[in-house]
């Protein structure tokens, strides 16, 4: 009897030193070595929890994802309230596309341990990554605990999410919060300055101011020096533009953009010469581009060759006749080469007539592109009375359509309620029932304060802490805004001295 159990206690230490080993092949990441040492051991008929969990390790590591998955399932089998395990079924649920199975994992992690961060912030990723973007909102925004922490990743993530709704105002602010706890980050800078860009204005003026920050931190990032040359050339600072892009150039960067901005901007810059080279380049690489074609006629219309700038014109005239889809086509290309020269009344004229002919391109991204442009959250950054009668106009228009086609918008769309509640507010102090309204046609129209508060009522309700962010938000936009304002006021300043002591 002695002799029987001291066999079976060398077998029991001999077969936990295999495990041992299969294991620590998967933690050196030799997957195939300990999927091999796992099969030879399968012809002795040993296949316990600690090999089968180690084999689904490996299968997992070689990105075995269905045998790991199958694995898994025989350990979970063999305890049903593991929550490591039911993680790992989840995880690789993702990666096989099988996004309902990994939903229920991850709930019943949460039913074992309703606090589990991990299962919690998976699961707002995977909505996230199925493109139920609103509900992936909330369960992040339901992991940010703690005031003090900043969670520069959950943000960032938000910061995405809002991306993809085009709420690129709720986007930035995000994004912003991410970035002042993560200025190394270059690819979370890039994102907020490419946001700020579609913010409008403010957004543009601030976007330069981020891209100088991150170079700081990353100086050799080709991706923020990119970042800083459309940056420089949406200030409409060409000059500035042209050396950048050129400097790119110089340093071996031959992709589309930035030849084509490099072409752009010493276009605008003024030396129509040299702006042709790089443009003719692009128009090679893209005939369709109606921008690139209208700058380069243009440039030789200016130079040397009038002749050539009319090959140019016709060229992008016959591309796009005689269709109607391709005439409507005709009016947005119009418009958006409009916009790019600065020259936005005009194509907002356009895009307004697109969108006036509803048969085929009647949708409401057609007015997106004007919205984006009066974006700002209160009634009083419109400085302009017509720019204000233009915003209002154009926002409660958009807000119109969009509820024609939902009754109940989405809880994002509270940004646009905080706007009118700011007109609605602005009308009472003032004592007034009707607010003027001027449509990109230019025909004048009332908002009365009644339908004012009927349009309010329709749009979802903003929470406080929504609120609070967009009040911060306003306030960081005002503070960029007068600061650019001041290095640009001190820009010109120096520019003026050196021109006087070149003069002297």
């Amino acid at each position: 009897m002695k002799i029987l159990l001291f066999f079976l206690c060398c077998f029991t230490l001999v077969g936990t030193a295999q495990v041992t080993t299969m294991q620590d092949l998967v933690n050196k990441k030799q997957y195939a070595e300990a999927i091999a040492m796992i099969n030879q051991q399968a012809a002795t008929d040993s296949t316990d929890y600690a090999t089968m969990y180690t084999l689904g390790q490996a299968y997992e590591g070689l990105l075995k994802y269905r045998e790991a998955y199958d694995t898994y399932k025989l350990c979970l089998a063999e305890d049903t309230a593991n929550i490591d395990m039911l993680n790992n079924l989840a995880r690789v649920a993702i990666s096989l596309g099988r996004t309902s199975d990994a939903q229920t994992y991850f709930h019943q992690v949460l039913a074992n341990d309703s606090t589990h961060f991990y299962a919690k912030y998976q699961l707002a990723r995977l909505h996230q990554q199925i493109g139920n973007y609103g509900e992936a909102i909330k369960k992040y925004e339901a992991l940010l605990i703690d005031p003090d922490e900043d969670y520069p990743v959950i943000q960032r993530h938000i910061g995405d999410c809002y991306n993809r709704l085009e709420e690129y105002d709720f986007a930035a602010m995000h994004y912003r919060t991410a970035f002042q706890s993560n200025k190394e980050n270059a690819g979370l800078a890039s994102s907020l300055v490419n946001t700020l860009l579609r913010c409008g204005e403010m957004g543009i003026s601030e976007a330069l101011e981020v891209c100088d920050t991150a170079l700081c931190y990353s100086p050799n990032s080709l991706l923020l020096k990119r970042n800083r040359g459309m940056s420089l050339y949406m200030n409409k600072m060409y000059a500035e533009a042209d050396t950048l892009y050129s400097k790119l150039m110089a340093e071996g960067d031959s992709t589309l953009l930035t030849i084509k901005y490099a072409g752009c901007s010493k276009y605008y810059a003024g030396q129509y010469m040299h702006a042709i080279e790089p443009l003719e380049w692009v128009y090679a690489k893209d005939t369709t581009a109606v921008d690139v074609n209208l700058l380069l006629g243009s440039a030789y219309g200016k130079t040397y060759d009038r002749k050539k700038a009319y090959v140019f014109f016709d060229k992008a005239e016959k591309g796009l006749e005689p269709n109607p889809f391709l005439a409507k086509q005709l009016l947005l290309f119009r418009g958006e080469t409009l916009e790019k020269d600065g020259r936005r009344e005009e194509a907002f004229r356009l895009y307004y007539k697109a969108w006036l002919d509803k048969k085929d391109l009647g949708e409401t991204n057609i007015l997106s592109y004007i919205v984006k442009w009066y974006n700002a959250s209160h009634v009083k950054d419109y400085k302009d009375e017509k720019k204000r009668q233009e915003a209002i106009f154009i926002r409660c228009l958009y807000v119109r359509e969009l509820l024609k086609k939902k009754a109940n918008l989405p809880e994002t769309y509270h940004y646009h309620r905080y706007f009118f509640e700011t007109l609605y507010e602005d009308m009472f102090f003032r004592g007034v029932t009707e607010e003027p309204m001027l449509a990109p046609d230019g025909k004048k129209s009332k908002l009365t304060v009644e339908a004012l508060r009927e349009l309010i009522d329709k749009l979802p309700e903003i929470p406080e802490k929504s609120r609070q962010k967009i009040d911060e938000s306003r306030e960081n936009m005002l503070k960029s805004q007068k600061e650019y304002e001041k290095r640009v006021e001190e820009w010109k300043k120096e520019k003026e001295k050196k021109a006087l002591e070149e003069k002297h």
